[in-house]
Parts: C-alpha cells; sequence; structure tokens
C-alpha cells in the first residue's frame, strides 16, 4: 500500500463508492425503462452506460429518444421505493468519521441528479457529513471530464493538487487525472472491477485513512485557497 502526500481535501463518488447502491440504482433503472416500453436490459448494462450523464441522459440512451418529464418521474417513483434502503458499506461512517476527525474537507462529486443523491445520502444519515456535493446535473460535462471535481474543490475551498479523489470506478481515475487531484480506487464493493494502473487502491474504507494519513497534517493549510 502506497500512502499519499497527505491532502487538505478528499473528495468522494457516491454510488459504489460510499453507499451500497450498485444494485438499488441499476434496478430502479431497469424497473422504469421496462414500465415505458424500452428494450430489456440488464443492471450491468445501466452501471456500463451510466457515466454517460445524469438520469434524463441514460433514460434517453435507452429509450432511444429524449426522456419526458413524465419518464423522469417515472424513475423516481421506481427508485424512491428503491433508494428508502440505501446503506453506507461497511466501515465507511468510521472512515468518514475519522477522516473528519484529522481536520479533512470532505464532499462528493456524483453522477447522479441532486434528487437522487439527497434521497440517497439521508436515507444512509451520511447527509449531514459532507457540506459540499457536487451532482451530474450541475455540471455541462460528465465523468470524466474534470468540471464537477474541480467545482467540489472550489466549494471546499482547496486547489486540485490538494485534493484526492475516491472512486470505484475507471471513469473516477480518469476524472481525477483530468482534474489534477491524486486518486484512490476503492474496491470494498465486490462487484468493483480492479482497475491495473490505478494509482492507489483501497480495498476497505479504513485503507482511505491510513493511505492519507489519519490525522492533521501539519502542512495541512498548503493548497489551501483563500476563502
Amino acid at each position: 500500500m502506497t500512502r499519499s502526500p497527505r491532502p487538505a481535501a478528499v473528495v468522494f463518488d457516491l454510488d459504489g463508492t460510499l453507499l451500497d447502491t450498485m444494485i438499488l440504482a441499476p434496478t430502479a433503472y431497469t424497473n422504469t425503462i421496462r414500465a415505458l416500453g424500452g428494450p430489456k436490459v440488464r443492471p450491468a448494462d445501466i452501471v456500463a452506460t451510466w457515466h454517460i450523464g445524469p438520469t434524463p441522459t441514460v433514460l434517453a440512451h435507452f429509450l432511444g429518444r429524449p426522456a419526458s418529464v413524465d419518464d423522469i418521474e417515472c424513475f423516481y417513483h421506481h427508485f424512491e421505493v428503491l433508494g428508502a434502503h440505501a446503506r453506507p458499506f461497511p466501515g465507511v461512517v468510521d472512515m468518514v468519521d475519522a477522516l473528519r476527525r484529522a481536520g479533512f474537507r470532505l464532499g462528493i462529486f456524483t453522477s447522479a441528479t441532486r434528487r437522487a443523491a439527497t434521497l440517497v445520502l439521508s436515507a444512509a444519515g451520511l447527509d449531514a457529513h459532507f457540506p459540499t456535493v457536487i451532482c451530474g446535473d450541475e455540471v455541462a460535462e460528465p465523468k470524466p471530464a474534470p468540471e464537477g471535481l474541480r467545482l467540489a474543490c472550489r466549494r471546499l475551498g482547496v486547489s486540485p493538487a490538494a485534493t484526492t479523489y475516491v472512486g470505484d470506478a475507471e471513469v473516477d481515475l480518469r476524472c481525477a487525472a483530468s482534474a489534477g487531484t491524486a486518486a484512490v480506487h476503492a474496491r470494498w464493493d465486490g462487484s468493483t472491477t480492479a482497475v491495473e494502473d490505478a494509482p492507489m487502491v483501497a480495498d476497505h474504507p479504513g485503507d482511505i485513512v491510513e493511505l492519507l494519513g489519519g490525522r492533521v497534517p501539519a502542512d495541512s493549510r498548503i493548497g489551501v485557497l483563500a476563502e
């Protein structure tokens, strides 16, 4: 395990990284697409595609037409039922608490919409832990474009160089590289595909604390932007 120079901030992906939603969210999509008369798709098809953008973009991709307001409401009808069962991965709450005590600024950049992210963060009891949450429907370009991650850094008052992005997917690591942050590949979800050239790897949430240094660094103000 290679330890990173200690950053001032840590930004996380949401689904499959902080929350065990990699069955719940894709199932909401497949149920919606079926209900709207779209093709038969598997949850794995959704996971392979949802980095293309937020919910309207994903629905349009599978339906073969622009998603209407009613289509999107159909998705949220399914998602709210399933999303109410969202839970953090074991060890995530302890990891977040340790990083907060150590003085790290914490944020989230997710491809999920604001409405979806708010629902699952509240259901999982993590909504109060992250003062900065950037969602896929709030940026012009999806991952791996750097826009959302750089926006999270600005909201946290730190430079990308003083930030580490933690995510479970290859697109998260590419996003970090584009934004100029360090990256950690989170592999504690059993369905995560290994990325061979990942710069840092965490097999358990507790590994993040060890990788980044779970105490307040003496130079923690380095790279922090004027507020």
